[in-house]
């Protein structure tokens, strides 16, 4: 309801709002910049994740500078800091060198994202918004798709958004018909069925921190093709897929086909087993239950910070 309001009493309001729904907690875990200055005025043990990927460096977008100083505000306060990937957690120390930072990865539901039997089929899923940044690349994809012309390889695209109907088009274009279908936004339940369903998982982003989508296919056993940004290659090992260059469909077609040629020699039960036990919900739980443990003992023990 705050952003009913013009700048700056829209952030004047979400900090009122947001102390007023806190209550007294043990410990305060907010998940934006402005949500972790308001959770400040109440004077808590305050944990801040952060995930935008603004303050990564392959994103052209940048913080206005009020927001910058903001955002530098509540890293450098918090008590502790949790960036999923370590690619966040470099860019963050560039931001607010005093930050106290640990990487806590993003979880996924490993009871609907599990692996089943699987044959071989040509199919290729990738999911992700198609956003104006373009950030999920999907305009590399469908050319690198294009390069791959007399495989028997169909590629899935799940999720919606405004650069759609530039993708349908260029697909038109490159002469896809038939080998690309866009499947709009669909359930998480039935997105974890037409991952199980698929031989590879493609993401050619142009910039990326964790994204759940990668630990869903990885929890469904799916090997990843995916490009070597970000926190991209902390998911994707030689055991799990392979890491293609950013902004080069020759490169990220490579990738596809030398996958899609040994197929076998991925275990996709070995693939889910490692995502269930880093990124699952008793895995990501215990890092979140030492983050407060260890942010309230810092209070308790003077180490407030300045």
């Amino acid at each position: 309801r705050y952003r009913r309001f013009a700048r700056p009493l829209s952030y004047a309001a979400f900090l009122a709002g947001a102390r007023a729904a806190a209550g007294d907690p043990d410990v305060v875990h907010a998940t934006s910049h402005l949500a972790a200055l308001a959770g400040l005025t109440l004077r808590k043990p305050l944990v801040y994740s952060e995930h935008w990927s603004v303050f990564l460096p392959e994103n052209p977008a940048r913080l206005s500078a009020p927001m910058a100083r903001l955002a530098r505000l509540a890293l450098e306060r918090a008590d502790l800091v949790l960036p999923p990937s370590e690619a966040m957690r470099a860019a963050l120390a560039a931001h607010a060198p005093r930050a106290k930072l640990r990487v806590v990865p993003n979880v996924v539901d490993d009871e609907l994202f599990r692996p089943a039997r699987h044959e071989p089929s040509g199919r290729l899923i990738s999911a992700g918004l198609m956003g104006e940044n373009g950030a999920k690349g999907y305009d590399v994809l469908l050319r690198a798709l294009a390069l791959l012309d007399g495989r028997r390889a169909e590629l899935e695209i799940v999720g919606d958004g405004p650069r759609r109907p530039q993708y349908e088009a260029l697909a038109r274009e490159l002469g896809l018909e038939g080998r690309v279908h866009f499947a709009g936004y669909r359930p998480k339940p039935e997105l974890a069925e037409r991952m199980r369903g698929a031989d590879l998982f493609v993401l050619a982003s142009r910039f990326e921190n964790n994204p759940c989508v990668v630990l869903e296919a990885m929890a469904s056993g799916l090997p990843v093709v995916a490009t070597r940004v970000g926190g991209l290659p902390e998911l994707v090992d030689e055991r799990s897929g392979l890491l293609a260059e950013p902004r080069s469909p020759e490169s990220i077609a490579g990738c596809i086909a030398e996958a899609l040629d040994r197929l076998d020699a991925f275990d996709r039960d070995e693939i889910a087993r490692r995502a269930r036990e880093r990124y699952g919900p008793a895995a990501v739980g215990a890092l979140l239950r030492r983050a407060y443990e260890d942010a309230i003992a810092s209070r308790r023990s003077g180490g407030a910070r300045p």
